[in-house]
């Protein structure tokens, strides 16, 4: 496998995953509120969410940087599957709260075995061909694809919700099994030797996650004021985001104009991209 072809690889796992979870994002709100939950309960679902990812960063984290990035990214993938479908069986049954909030927190557990996965196996395969690729530059045309993908996945989902809102769902668990079987063919460990993770292991890896993440994070006094600054941004971002799809529709006084979030989705995505372009 050339070096052209790992980046190509990368690019096509992190934009169709991307393109994959983002279905989902500009109708979230409206359909959990179609599926009988109040608006509090919604915002309690999306905490449970939140929470997992938090909870979740460092034992995933393990591990990727045991069993290796492949299984890992593998398991995000399937997992995010699994917990779209349950939330489609959730809103049929109507379960309730309790039941979207497990689902939301397992779901954000997928999320973290993907956080940093794909990228170290990308950096890690290039390290084995001895390619001479610039990261920085590979890095950046991903974040295009990325935000290319974003774009379209938030648009058709709100194209797909004007059907019915659970067509984003079907769609997203449909193209991850697509995704599981592509990423089985074309992504292999190289240049990253997978070890057991034997359960003797298991606290002092964490442990060590721990530490490299505190002293590269946390510790770090310039990167400090940037993590707080981002944890504010994503509190009031996040609230804003899933509360202003009930509220449009009200202003809009026409909810069946449910294609207008995933615009509305879209958008907020180009503003963030273009952001990040002028910074």
């Amino acid at each position: 496998m050339s070096g052209r072809q790992i980046v190509r690889s990368y690019q096509l796992l992190a934009g169709l995953y991307t393109l994959a979870a983002s279905l989902i994002w500009g109708v979230n709100t409206l359909f959990l509120l179609d599926a009988g939950l109040s608006i509090g309960e919604v915002f309690t679902a999306n905490a449970a969410f939140s929470a997992g990812m938090v909870l979740f960063e460092i034992p995933t984290g393990v591990v990727a940087d045991t069993l290796g990035r492949r299984v890992s990214y593998l398991l995000s993938v399937a997992v995010l599957a699994a917990t779209t479908l349950a939330y489609l069986g959730a809103a049929e049954a109507q379960a309730g709260v309790i039941v979207f909030v497990t689902i939301s927190l397992v779901m954000g557990l997928g999320f973290t075995f993907y956080s940093g996965a794909l990228e170290a196996w990308l950096v890690d395969a290039l390290h084995a061909v001895d390619a001479d690729e610039e990261l920085d530059r590979v890095f950046a045309r991903a974040q295009q694809v990325t935000g290319a993908a974003m774009l379209i996945g938030t648009t058709g989902g709100g194209l797909l919700g004007q059907w019915d809102l659970a067509v984003p769902f079907v769609v997203r668990v449909l193209l991850l099994v697509a995704l599981f079987g592509l990423s089985w063919r074309r992504m292999f460990d190289m240049g990253f030797e997978p070890r057991p993770l034997a359960r003797g292991s298991i606290g002092a890896e964490l442990r060590r996650q721990t530490s490299v993440g505190m002293a590269y994070g946390w510790r770090d006094r310039g990167l400090r004021p940037l993590m707080l600054a981002g944890l504010a941004h994503g509190v009031f971002f996040a609230w804003g985001f899933y509360a202003v799809q009930p509220y449009l529709l009200g202003l809009l006084d026409d909810s069946d104009r449910i294609w207008v979030m995933g615009v509305v989705a879209a958008l907020m995505s180009l503003s963030t991209i273009a952001g990040n372009q002028v910074v």
